[in-house]
């Protein structure tokens, strides 16, 4: 079983002996703005966290900014949420925005979490029961954070790693990356941070899920990062690069963060340097 990840038969089997928390993580299409289904199939036990809403700061400007610690706290108290609570963190697409919650809860010192790999498709794939609804909220004790340092960073955190030996990696697609593509969102340049590597987040997976380890190990490597050294890990607002993250430590990395404000801050700050091909 792995550390990160549990595939749709280890959560069933879970779920026969011990009660299982799950929370779905839910977040609309950045490319077409196609909603999220908030209703229709889920798995028992799920409780439900938009990033889209509760599940991010907006007073900023920022998409998916990480709540500060007391609205974390409040959040998961409102769910019912300990931070004893073991929890799978699951979406409707497959492995897209629950990689970022799961971060999200690791940055709260939260221990006992993973991620459905292949998300609702494949828990339905393989035959197992969903229900309508979300599961009832029967206590709601106090959560109480124990902040983990470095799970994620700041703009001037990756200004100082830009000179030195962490890698940074921007899990856009080339044409972003590269500039040669417009950015969704108004006011952000084209482009990319100096001396980043580029692994498209749809790399890493293969039909919705985690690829082996073996795989990832070596497209890292064919990538050119070493994961023995210090990671960064940024896309467009602070989402796919948790995947990108989630399979560095998968294969071993020790030391992953992820910027927070990634390109949407970066690239809209025109104090900050840009690089294209």
């Amino acid at each position: 079983m792995s550390a990160y990840v549990l595939s749709a038969s280890q959560l069933y089997q879970r779920q026969q002996y011990k009660p299982v928390r799950l929370l779905r993580a839910l977040m609309k299409d950045p490319t077409t703005g196609e909603q999220d289904n908030h209703a229709g199939d889920m798995i028992a036990g799920t409780l439900n966290l938009d990033l889209d809403d509760e599940g991010s700061d907006h007073r900023g400007g920022g998409a998916h900014t990480l709540p500060a610690l007391p609205a974390m706290e409040a959040l998961l108290t409102q769910l019912g949420i300990a931070r004893d609570t073991e929890l799978v963190v699951y979406d409707n697409r497959g492995i897209f925005c629950a990689p970022r919650v799961w971060w999200m809860l690791k940055s709260l010192g939260h221990y006992s979490a993973h991620v459905l790999d292949g998300g609702l498709p494949d828990w339905i794939a393989h035959g197992f029961a969903v229900v309508p609804s979300p599961a009832d909220i029967v206590s709601r004790p106090s959560y109480m954070a124990v902040p983990a340092a470095d799970w994620f960073v700041n703009a001037d955190q990756v200004a100082d790693a830009i000179h030195s030996d962490t890698q940074i990696i921007d899990a856009r697609g080339p044409g972003r990356f590269y500039g040669r593509e417009p950015e969704p969102r108004a006011g952000v340049r084209p482009g990319h941070i100096p001396g980043s590597f580029n692994l498209h987040y749809q790399q890493v997976l293969r039909a919705g899920k985690f690829r082996p380890v073996s795989e990832l190990s070596a497209l890292f490597s064919q990538t050119g990062i070493d994961l023995s050294k210090p990671v960064i890990c940024s896309c467009g607002s602070g989402i796919t690069a948790c995947i990108i993250g989630m399979a560095a430590l998968m294969c071993g990395a020790t030391a992953v963060s992820v910027y927070d404000g990634s390109w949407a801050e970066w690239g809209s700050d025109k104090s900050r340097p840009v690089e294209t091909d």
